[in-house]
């Protein structure tokens, strides 16, 4: 099987906490490298190294088509910004997968660090609207069987659709 190359796209709120979105950013990324994903990172659009500005949005596009990536990877490190997603997975048309860790309690006066359960949610019902096909991930723990899972059969998917978007008939 050719080598799939993801492009890591990381996005947040800025509602939740952005410390802990990047804090999960970086944990995802390193994951990734544990697994031997091939992957293109957004570090160098912003200092976060997450998606969550239309500005960034354009330069994380032309990035990566100059990568020349298989598919979309949009972990959601506190919530997401669901059009920012969406615009760029429609601009992108590639496979997209959309994952988040598994939300903690609320700390003792009641505030979230996160809530990327209902962003998930939001930005599957902005694809929709998109109409932007993807995958979901089951929010999960980044060393729960399942994570590692479904990034293969992700994979796998974008070797389908790249395969698919090269043959020839004659």
């Amino acid at each position: 099987m050719p080598k799939i190359k993801l492009g890591y796209a990381p996005t947040r709120r800025s509602i939740f906490s952005a410390p802990d979105a990047i804090k999960y950013r970086g944990l995802t990324k390193d994951r990734l490298n544990e697994l031997g994903i091939d992957f293109v990172d957004i570090d160098d659009i912003n200092e976060e190294g997450l998606l969550y500005d239309e500005n960034d949005r354009l330069k994380i596009l032309e990035k990566f088509k100059a990568e020349k990536i298989d598919g979309l990877f949009f972990p959601h490190c506190n919530f997401g910004t669901e059009y920012v997603c969406a615009r760029l997975a429609r601009d992108m048309n590639l496979p997209v997968l959309l994952w988040g860790p598994l939300d903690e309690r609320p700390d003792e006066n009641g505030v979230r660090l996160r809530d990327t359960q209902c962003g998930l949610f939001a930005t599957g019902k902005v694809l929709r609207r998109f109409r932007v096909p993807f995958t979901y991930m089951t929010n999960c723990r980044l060393n729960d069987p399942v994570f590692e899972r479904g990034l293969r059969d992700f994979i796998a998917v974008c070797n389908v659709v790249k395969t698919f978007r090269s043959i020839r008939i004659l």
